[in-house]
């Protein structure tokens, strides 16, 4: 550690352990908070919504696309097509049409697309 006079090398600037307003605000006793720019942070209801979000979006899609990932042959452009209009186009109407309730679950399912589709690397969604 340095002196009060002397300034301060980088190795203190980086493992010194001060407390700073930040810290102390955040309530999980980590120093982390939630952004304010988010608004309220989710409750436990919605986190719950969403992964049902995300569960019945995995459960269209294994009813889909199981012939499709049984017979090599097939093609999945239709398959494809309806995936992402079930995931967007019902997601999106359950965000904006119906509101707050619907919302945790319409981004869930959403979310179940983006997440199956990069795990697969497209081919659960047909788009591989």
């Amino acid at each position: 550690m340095t002196e009060p006079d002397e300034r301060p090398t980088l190795s203190d600037e980086l493992f010194e352990m001060k407390e700073t307003p930040a810290a102390r605000a955040g309530g999980d006793g980590l120093g982390l908070s939630w952004p304010e720019a988010l608004g309220a942070p989710p409750s436990t209801g919605e986190v719950a919504r969403g992964a049902a979000g995300f569960l019945a979006y995995a459960l269209i899609n294994l009813v889909v696309m199981w012939a499709p990932m049984h017979n090599s042959g097939s093609d999945t452009g239709v398959q494809a097509v309806v995936l992402i209009a079930v995931a967007f186009g019902f997601g999106a109407f359950l965000v904006w049409g119906v509101g707050r309730n619907g919302r945790a679950y319409g981004f869930g399912m959403m979310l179940g697309w983006v997440v199956l589709t990069l795990l697969s690397l497209g081919f659960a969604t047909g788009l591989g």
